[in-house]
């Protein structure tokens, strides 16, 4: 639940003869500006015809999108006095893949590379900001390390046919770099770079590439049109969630030359486990907690690709501890905590 970019263009600037030549930098910065408006497109009369979201990318073609993630945190802590903590995260990607190859099964093998990523957080009052390509401080380098590794380190991407994710792979370059600037030492295990590796895949690549390959019906759709994908269970705190994303086609829009599909989101969470837990001679009680999603994604019927999605989540969790003090009575505490995920792409 927790939640890459600068990119050079080099180019050539000739000012006269025999000078040397000077490197054009590219200004990101719409770019890494994030679109927070509603994309404007006009609803078609005859939207009840039938149509397919498979997807459709040319080979050849590099696709670019911006990749927005932010993250808010909120926790409380109530015992003698209130202590409250704020961690607010906002992380804007540029991210581009390029169809490389699809077999007989109609599994498409993609070259995915991300060339710039602004982050910006804000925890307690304190400001940490990163932008890659012009974070130069050692430290603020290494503690982004997770984002520095991923600048214009190309990897590979597997997606089936109706365009599920089915493997992420050659990111040798990318854990060795985050090693590198970690400056893990040199006994540092094959099991250990497995584990790591792991974790990139998992909880950094993932994530973002699930919001550009999406696992779309391989059926005709229409308007009213409903269709589910089971995520994997989650575990949150002391519940274990399992969660199915709920989607549902609004209608069909006309977007400049292009036709797109308007698909709501939401979200079906099932959470299992014990609300009492004693531990440590301290006992818990929690409230169970109630998941929510919601969002609505533009599948470019003329591309055959993602063209923008904006999706909400949030988390809470409320629970009470009791455990003795050292006076010989009892300390009660309350700790509450609230999680609002915003993310969205857009193909530039």
């Amino acid at each position: 639940m927790n939640k890459i970019l600068i990119l050079f263009l080099i180019g050539i600037l000739l000012s006269g003869c025999g000078k040397k030549a000077e490197p054009i930098v590219e200004d990101l910065s719409s770019k890494l500006t994030v679109d927070t408006t509603e994309i404007k497109t006009i609803p078609i009369e005859n939207a009840n015809l039938n149509f397919s979201t498979l997807f459709n990318f040319q080979k050849g073609k590099t696709y670019q999108y911006r990749l927005a993630s932010i993250i808010e945190d909120n926790k409380t802590l109530k015992i003698d006095s209130l202590i409250s903590q704020t961690v607010k995260q906002s992380t804007v990607y540029l991210s581009n893949i390029s169809l490389t190859d699809v077999d007989k099964d109609g599994v498409m093998e993609f070259s995915c590379d991300f060339s710039s990523i602004l982050n910006n957080t804000i925890a307690n009052g304190q400001v940490f900001n990163y932008q890659s390509g012009k974070s130069k401080d050692s430290t603020t380098v290494q503690n982004n390390a997770q984002y520095e590794a991923l600048i214009d380190n190309p990897f590979g991407v597997r997606v089936g046919k109706n365009g599920g994710i089915l493997e992420v792979f050659r990111i040798d370059k990318i854990v060795d770099k985050f090693l590198l600037i970690r400056k893990a030492p040199p006994t540092i295990t094959n099991e250990q770079k497995e584990e790591l590796r792991n974790s990139i895949i998992q909880g950094e690549l993932k994530p973002l590439l699930n919001q550009i390959f999406r696992e779309m019906p391989s059926k005709s759709l229409t308007k009213d049109s409903t269709w589910t994908n089971p995520r994997p269970a989650a575990e949150f705190y002391v519940f274990k969630l399992e969660n199915t994303s709920l989607f549902k086609v609004a209608g069909l829009e006309k977007y400049g030359n292009d036709t797109l599909a308007a698909i709501d989101a939401g979200l079906k969470s099932v959470v299992s486990g014990d609300t009492k837990v004693q531990k440590d001679g301290a006992t818990y009680n929690f409230k169970r907690p109630q998941p929510t999603a919601s969002g609505r994604i533009y599948f470019n019927m003329s591309k055959g690709c993602i063209q923008k999605s904006d999706e909400k989540t949030q988390y809470n969790i409320s629970y009470t501890v009791e455990r003795p003090s050292r006076t010989g009575g009892i300390q009660k505490g309350t700790i509450t905590e609230i999680v609002n995920t915003s993310n969205s792409i857009e193909l530039l």
